[in-house]
């Protein structure tokens, strides 16, 4: 579910924002686990199970190019997603005998990973014509610096006493379409879909429970289709 809203002035001015969220309601997660941390090495497979995602976006812009029925924007703004997963269950898929053998079943929580995605935009967005009434707005974001700040908790763990901090800098991109019809006047409805993209290098700091900092590589992709529904309000 998503609530997106527009301000444009009459000098080509504009801020934009939307703010988002929903549940992830099914999936899996690998956990891996290498020599000589672990010997031998150790792979476990877990279900993914009261999952959330949230996000907001804000940005400013204005019109670069603007004709009797076309639009081009540049703008620059800020993102932010929360991404929460937690897994059930364990079942070792490797040969090592010592991690999730026996099998723990699905109805025990064993790991969450919290994550906060912060990303600055840098993008363009178009708002042509296509046929008859329908019109293409197209949107894309470059993403020059991400940061992430998140937690790992391995709940049937004790020895890594409690969530392990996660940190990471990077970068990425966001990728928009979608296709609108009027209406009326001031009504429209669409269908579109997104891409996004976002990568950071860091660590994971495991002092807190004895271990060293280790370097972690961090990887988010997301996309779907959605359908909207739009009201404009003039001259206020």
């Amino acid at each position: 579910l998503e609530l997106v809203a527009r301000l444009d002035h009459s000098n080509g001015l504009f801020w934009k924002g939307y703010i988002g969220g929903g549940l992830l309601t099914k999936g899996s997660l690998q956990d891996e686990d290498f020599p000589p941390a672990l010997t031998p090495y150790s792979s476990t497979n877990s279900t993914l199970q009261n999952q959330s995602l949230a996000y907001i976006d804000t940005d400013i812009g204005g019109a670069i190019l603007r004709g009797r029925d076309f639009r081009l924007d540049g703008f620059v703004g800020y993102h932010y997603m929360h991404l929460r997963l937690k897994a059930f269950g364990c079942t070792q898929t490797a040969t090592n005998t010592s991690v999730c053998s026996p099998s723990i079943p699905d109805s025990v929580g064993v790991i969450v990973q919290d994550n906060n995605w912060h990303s600055l935009r840098v993008g363009l967005a178009a708002d042509i014509p296509v046929f008859d009434k329908l019109r293409l707005n197209v949107e894309g974001a470059y993403l020059p610096y991400v940061w992430l700040s998140g937690t790992d908790n391995h709940l049937l763990r004790p020895d890594l006493a409690g969530p392990i901090p996660e940190d990471g800098h990077g970068w990425g991109y966001q990728l928009e379409a979608i296709l609108t019809y009027p209406v009326t006047d001031a009504f429209s409805i669409g269908v579109g879909g997104r891409y996004w993209h976002m990568q950071t290098k860091g660590n994971a700091d495991f002092t807190a429970s004895g271990g060293p900092t280790q370097p972690i590589d961090f990887k988010v992709d997301l996309y779907g289709v959605y359908l909207q529904g739009s009201y404009r309000f003039d001259g206020i």
